[in-house]
């Protein structure tokens, strides 16, 4: 979606309230999520990656990029508020590391997403990455994992309406942590109060 030349964007939705944004995003937040299954860790390389949704909005996967490996168990995917699996490992009868990257939507409403690019890396050689990046290019994606990981915030203000019609504005925000299980990725919605002038 292209940026808007104000920096706020008008969708329609309605724009779950504080309370409920505040509970749902904590339960999201510290969903438990299960550990790499059995098979996966006898892989020479593997990565268990987590993605948690703490926002009202359903999100479908759009493009993948490996540098080396393959999904052990590709991502979906997935509705409000919750958590995904998925995880990568060394490609089979090859002694390879798993890196790559994924892009995800973020559908804020029929017509208008957010789009996100993940990375993820356990390489043959080097350390364990993780990045982000505002993109639907998976590879752009993996470009950007660090050994650090990374954060973003929507370049855009979206503006949606309450369920008593007033104005709910907020921006997106997605974090990635390395790690081997999981490597997480947290999108966030968080509402955005604009600060007054005195």
């Amino acid at each position: 979606m292209a940026d808007s030349p104000n920096g706020i964007v008008e969708i329609l939705t309605t724009i779950v309230d504080l309370p409920t944004m505040l509970k749902k995003t904590i339960d999201t937040i510290q969903e438990i999520i299960p550990g790499a299954d059995d098979e996966l860790v006898k892989k020479f390389h593997w990565i268990n990656c987590s993605l948690k949704n703490a926002t009202q909005f359903n999100y479908t996967v759009v493009d993948t990029h490996f540098s080396s490996g393959r999904y052990w168990k590709a991502p979906e995917g997935g509705n409000e508020f919750s958590s995904m699996m998925f995880s990568c490992c060394n490609g089979d009868g090859a002694i390879t590391g798993a890196t790559g990257g994924t892009a995800f939507n973020l559908w804020l409403d029929s017509k208008q997403s957010f789009d996100f690019a993940v990375g993820w890396t356990d390489p043959l050689v080097g350390s364990m990455k993780a990045g982000v990046v505002q993109s639907t290019d998976a590879e752009v994606g993996y470009q950007a994992a660090s050994r650090e990981g990374g954060i973003i915030k929507s370049k855009n203000i979206y503006e949606g309406k309450d369920k008593e019609g007033n104005p709910a504005k907020f921006y997106i925000q997605v974090s990635a942590s390395p790690g081997k299980d999981p490597m997480s990725f947290v999108v966030q919605q968080v509402l955005y109060v604009a600060e007054e002038n005195n």
